[in-house]
């Protein structure tokens, strides 16, 4: 019974130290699960935004002006992107308003209905902004969370992440073996014919099975004896499962980020220990032997996935909407200076788009979103999103040199660093063909990402400190 006493007062001790850890894995695991989907009116965000604002507050609770100035960076950008967000629904007077360019049709439209001395916010479109800002609250609670994590705890996230995307594979393997069941699909609104796993996009799954390349290299790369060499079959295996798996998804997005996620791989498993470099490696025949018993293994899923998927057929030829996005793109760029500087307001783009379609666009069909996230930012939050955009960027790519340089050094925090950096870089390239980052599970795992990006300037700081004192 001392014993059973102890091991719970021990299990509550631990957990008092990293509850931030723990409340962070499991929205985690909830996003997930039940985000996604880029769609406002999914059902299950009525059990995950509330979550995530719950989450957020114990974030804000423990949040000290240590960790603030820590991390300042990310939660700088993270908070302005919200902050923005909110300005753009702050209500107007109507002379303010009525005067900022591109509201002329709803000014008429007041004018006619005798509406038109109300106040309006920003935004064109005010329930979208309002569901623009519900939507961060679920990348904002992981990283109030995630900078709250002691460094050496964060490799934790990573599994957590690997984990999902196995889950994910599994779910794309059964919906490809059924024939594409529509049971088997998560959501209503979705990919149809092509695995989706976790997802509602096909394409959000494969940027997801990119991301998993560079994380499985760094797994393989910290493996140890007794189990180094089955460790790193296994996640070679893993590996060549994501590519195949991004073949069966059929998206020609994730064949072209295949190659950023196998060049993110390779800068991590560069970054692996010194000592790790020349270790004598076990019996050497385990390698080759697990990596063949897997391969087979990955050959007769994907001979049920490639014969009912026609992903091969899919990846070489195109639908309308994927002919039609180079004039969805002239369209949208052409109709920036139409509201610039302060643009259409955040969430506008459905109803904007509708203003300017031309004819030859017009179907049964509608356009949710410009497929370029860059553009269509730009459009709904002119000269402040822009300058985001820039801040964000050049951020990043101090980040990834400072990850660069110390490469040598063989720090886990390094490996995570740079697997962040080309977390990020995978879902900000795609964002120019598509939405990754309005989907609430890619945008937290972005999140988590860029602080991995910040954790080796924390380390280093303290350990700078840590000698002056």
């Amino acid at each position: 019974m001392a014993r059973r006493k102890t091991r719970t007062a021990r299990l509550r001790e631990d957990f008092r130290e990293n509850w931030q850890l723990v409340t962070l894995c499991g929205l985690m695991i909830a996003t997930f699960l039940m985000g996604g989907a880029s769609r406002g009116d999914v059902m299950s965000l009525i059990i995950l935004r509330p979550l995530a604002v719950v989450c957020l507050g114990l974030g804000l609770y423990g949040l000290t002006a240590r960790h603030w100035r820590a991390y300042r960076l990310p939660l700088a950008i993270i908070g302005a992107i919200t902050a923005l967000i909110l300005v753009h629904l702050i209500p107007l007077p109507p002379f303010v308003w009525a005067n900022l360019p591109g509201r002329e049709i709803v000014v008429e439209a007041g004018e006619l209905a005798e509406l038109d001395t109300i106040w309006r916010p920003l935004a064109m479109v005010p329930f979208r902004g309002w569901n623009a800002f519900y939507a961060m609250l679920v990348p904002a609670a992981a990283m109030v969370l995630m900078v709250q994590v002691a460094p050496e705890r964060q490799r934790v996230l990573l599994y957590v992440i690997l984990g999902a995307t196995a889950l994910a594979t599994v779910i794309g393997i059964v919906q490809a073996g059924s024939g594409f069941s529509r049971s088997l699909f998560l959501y209503r609104v979705t990919s149809t014919g092509a695995p989706a796993g976790l997802f509602a996009n096909r394409n959000h799954f494969a940027a997801l099975l990119c991301i998993a390349i560079p994380a499985l290299a760094l797994i393989a790369s910290r493996a140890r004896e007794p189990r180094k060499n089955l460790v790193r079959a296994l996640c070679a295996g893993g590996a060549l499962m994501a590519i195949f798996m991004i073949f069966a998804a059929g998206s020609r997005a994730g064949l072209a980020m295949a190659f950023v996620g196998l060049l993110g791989g390779w800068a991590v498993w560069e970054a692996r220990p010194e000592q790790i470099r020349r270790r004598k490696s076990g019996p050497t025949w385990v390698l080759p032997a697990a990596g063949t018993a897997f391969s087979l293994l990955v050959v007769a899923f994907l001979a049920v996935i490639f014969g009912r998927a026609d992903a091969l057929e899919r990846i070489s030829t195109s639908d309308v909407a994927e002919e039609n996005r180079l004039r969805a793109w002239e369209v949208t760029a052409g109709s920036l200076w139409d509201y610039f500087p302060v643009g259409s307001g955040i969430g506008s783009f459905v109803e904007i788009f509708k203003i300017h379609e031309p004819v030859d666009l017009l179907s049964f069909g509608y356009w949710n979103h410009a497929h370029n996230d860059w553009l269509e930012w730009l459009l709904e939050g002119g000269i402040p999103a822009a300058i985001l955009m820039i801040v964000a960027v050049v951020a990043w790519a101090r980040g990834s040199l400072y990850l660069w340089a110390r490469r040598t050094s063989g720090r886990h925090s390094i490996q995570l660093g740079l697997f962040g950096a080309f977390a990020i870089l995978i879902l900000g390239l795609w964002s120019f063909v598509d939405y990754p980052l309005r989907v609430p599970s890619l945008a937290s795992l972005a999140a988590i990402a860029a602080v991995w990006m910040t954790t080796p300037r924390v380390v280093a700081a303290k350990a700078y400190s840590t000698q002056e004192a």
